[in-house]
């Protein structure tokens, strides 16, 4: 018997195929699919990379700088530093880790007065929250997931806020803890953009259930971009509590389902819609530094000001 005839006679039972669920974040692909469809279709779906990266670049150093601040206190990198707040010349440094580890990545600030800027933030916020907000922090990027029909939605919550208690005996009750976020921005306006972010804590908040079996204390966002130059507190614009009501929860939720529906049928079809008139009124800063802004019907009639490189 050949080779061949040896092996062609074999029976082989094949397994029954196994269905994947599709994995969308709730901010990289929910929230930024909700901002313009068809910047997603090209700078998420296709993989397109854009020649301005100043959203990327200010937001994911803003977090991650934030990020070593609450390591530093704790105590993770160095045991000597535990129990300390930052100082602006640890800021410094750590801004300049984050930025040389992005710059790797290919993303940079498009000037030096942007960079001026988050540093000055971070140093702002670092003062005026580090002695009250540091010692309360439970846990930092808390991952949490859910399934949802026919997608797996996930999401990272930047800290987990707890009650004021003893250092030595942090607390253990996770109906006690606040989940907040970070927005490396001005509060916006009420709209669209605004309403998303309100989604997105509320669906952290569903999710949050899922993980840790309760709904959190609180949910906040923290808009950094309040902080400026003559801020010495806390302003109340800065912070903004997101209603938990159960009816709320489910309304986001079902928000959401129908991006991630949308998000499917665009991949599907290949088509990515520009946002309308109104919606790129109000996402004014974003558009006119996208690099799909020259063929874009939504802004065909308005003209551009320069951009400097």
């Amino acid at each position: 018997m050949t080779v061949w005839e040896k092996y062609s006679s074999m029976k082989v039972v094949s397994k029954p195929e196994v269905q994947t669920l599709p994995r969308l974040s709730l901010t990289a692909d929910i929230v930024g699919h909700r901002r313009c469809p068809r910047q997603y279709g090209f700078f998420v779906e296709k993989g397109f990379v854009p020649a301005h990266t100043v959203q990327i670049f200010y937001g994911t150093i803003i977090h991650e700088v934030l990020d070593r601040t609450h390591h530093h206190y704790q105590g993770f990198d160095d045991p000597k530093t535990k129990g300390t707040i930052p100082t602006d010349q640890d800021i410094e440094r750590y801004f300049a880790e984050v930025e040389s580890s992005l710059k790797a990545r290919g993303i940079r600030a498009i000037n030096l007065r942007l960079r001026d800027q988050a540093v000055d933030v971070l140093k702002r916020f670092n003062r005026i929250e580090g002695p009250c907000l540091y010692p309360l922090v439970v846990d930092t990027e808390h991952r949490v997931r859910g399934t949802r029909g026919d997608y797996i939605m996930e999401g990272v919550v930047d800290v987990l806020i707890g009650p004021d208690s003893d250092p030595n005996n942090p607390p253990t009750d996770p109906s006690e803890w606040e989940i907040w976020d970070y927005k490396g921005q001005r509060r916006p306006n009420e709209g669209a953009d605004l309403q998303s972010y309100i989604y997105q804590m509320q669906v952290y908040s569903a999710l949050y259930k899922i993980k840790n079996g309760c709904l959190p204390k609180a949910a906040k966002l923290y808009f950094l971009n309040e902080l400026r130059d003559e801020t010495t507190s806390r302003p109340s614009s800065a912070v903004l509590e997101i209603s938990m009501f159960r009816t709320e929860i489910d309304n986001a939720l079902k928000e959401f389902d129908k991006t991630a529906a949308q998000i499917e049928k665009n991949s599907e079809e290949g088509t990515w819609d520009s946002p309308s008139p109104t919606r790129a009124k109000e996402m004014e800063d974003t558009c006119v530094i996208c690099d799909l802004r020259w063929s874009c019907p939504a802004w065909k009639s308005k003209p551009y000001r320069m951009q400097l490189p």
